[in-house]
């Protein structure tokens, strides 16, 4: 049963509450929080207590308040505005007569930079445009087969080839984004196990799926190179897993990349104890270093997730998905017409154009170059701080100076207008001790100089005193 139901605060605070039916506690805040939106006792406008503060009102750590606050961020329930802290989201009766605020930087979306020199909007249509003159075949834009036509399949085996040696388009199927094919992934192996392991930091999109089929996320420890063999293999023996959840370049948050020895005993280890790999790999075309896939090390054992997200546009909304055989391929092809149908035939003969003429490549290239001049601005910006980057990733991952907290730290970037994520973002484990470290996506700034710009502010965050965000959080 819940606590007692909360009454309305003249103050327009939150009499804040938990919800005691939910499963876990972050998601007892979320339901109390939305619960109270619903029926009317928050407005647009209406502040909510500093996490700090929450936690010691509700007697929750500090990580259960952040994933409930950062839930219903993410669902566009509550904001944080400049001197006002996180409020309800929406218009309040005031807001008519606060001043104009400068325009938010958000350097927490892993995009992919804006290259100079090449306008990807002008490009989208030209090309759109010769995709219909040249395809000739108007059953091509209608409904498709789920998982793409043999064309689209044969051109993402070919974008495939350069990552996994030989794929038989039979195993490949297009997918609407990473997203979609993660998730259908996990619902399939969901039925062998409902645990999954993961690094201990790790993309929060596979919480969000975790939190959607009940799955269990168990955290391996990491270290600067990535997932730590032993740590699987004891928990390989702890727990029966379904999957090994890996971003082995460029990992998401931390930029880790996997080194070709740890490759090969973390596929040892899967073998050993019957473990699939789920190998997201957005950065392979961009970090071009020469280390072998999993699917390459593994085909039988590993799901291969391909997105162009990150080496061309998020636009396209088109992954390709390499499945361990044909028949792992089909059962998956029957999840995601469940889910979504097809892919966008327009969207998916494009990829297929741009990988056939060569300007997949280009773009590339031009994102790798871009993401090169970018780290040389961060390189600047934080120059006597330590941070991890890869020589071509448009991400950091920044290890604030002491006494800084990485949630202090965000909730005080936020309200001076730049958003970004502390590690408690990307920690499948509640209550875990967080490493003191934020991401900052170089890649979301429309250009080089609201960059440079965004990072010299966040630098001037860093510098300021103890007292300063001792006193205001």
């Amino acid at each position: 049963m819940p606590l007692s139901e909360p009454r309305p605060s003249p103050r327009r605070q939150w009499n804040a509450w938990l919800d005691l039916t939910a499963s876990f506690k972050y998601l007892g805040i979320y339901q109390a929080l939305v619960a109270d939106i619903e029926n009317g006792r928050l407005q647009p406008g209406d502040s909510l207590p500093p996490q700090r503060t929450l936690a010691k009102l509700l007697g929750v750590d500090l990580t259960t308040v952040t994933k409930a606050y950062g839930m219903a961020r993410d669902d566009g329930l509550i904001e944080t505005r400049t001197g006002s802290g996180t409020c309800v989201a929406g218009e309040s009766p005031h807001s008519a007569s606060l001043p104009a605020e400068a325009p938010m930087l958000d350097l927490s979306k892993n995009s992919p930079p804006r290259t100079e020199g090449q306008e990807i909007n002008a490009l989208i249509v030209k090309e759109m445009g010769r995709a219909f003159s040249t395809i000739g075949d108007v059953a091509s834009f209608n409904y498709q087969e789920t998982g793409g036509n043999l064309r689209h399949r044969i051109a993402g085996a070919t974008w495939l080839t350069q990552r996994i040696a030989e794929v038989s388009a039979d195993r490949v199927i297009l997918t609407s984004g990473a997203q979609s094919a993660l998730f259908a992934i996990c619902h399939l192996l969901s039925s062998t196990s409902r645990r999954v392991a993961v690094g201990q930091f790790c993309y929060p999109g596979i919480h969000t799926i975790a939190r959607q089929l009940g799955l269990d996320l168990v955290p391996i420890r990491m270290d600067v190179d990535g997932l730590i063999p032993d740590d699987f293999e004891q928990a390989c023996q702890r727990h029966a897993f379904s999957a090994l959840y890996v971003v082995p370049n460029i990992d998401n948050p931390t930029t880790a990349t996997l080194p070709e020895a740890r490759r090969l005993r973390i596929v040892d280890i899967a073998r050993s104890y019957g473990v699939k790999l789920i190998e997201d790999d957005p950065y392979s075309n961009i970090a071009a270093n020469g280390l072998t896939s999993l699917g390459q090390l593994a085909p039988e054992l590993t799901w291969h997730i391909a997105t162009l997200s990150k080496c061309a546009t998020p636009a396209l909304r088109i992954a390709y998905l390499c499945a361990p055989d044909i028949r792992s391929a089909q059962e998956i092809a029957g999840l995601m017409q469940a889910m979504t149908m097809m892919v966008s035939p327009l969207f998916a003969e494009l990829a297929s154009q741009w990988i056939d003429n060569g300007i997949m490549q280009d773009l590339t290239r031009a994102i790798r170059a871009e993401n090169a001049a970018r780290l040389l601005i961060a390189d600047k910006a934080f120059v006597d701080l330590n941070f991890s980057a890869p020589p071509q990733g448009s991400h950091i991952w920044l290890h604030l100076p002491k006494p800084w907290q990485a949630l202090d730290f965000a909730h005080q970037a936020e309200r001076h207008q730049i958003k970004l994520l502390p590690a408690s973002s990307f920690s499948p484990a509640a209550g875990s001790k967080a490493s003191e470290s934020v991401r900052i996506s170089l890649g979301a700034a429309d250009n080089r100089p609201i960059l440079a710009d965004g990072l010299n502010r966040l630098r001037a965050l860093l510098n300021q005193p103890l007292t300063f965000h001792q006193a205001i959080v």
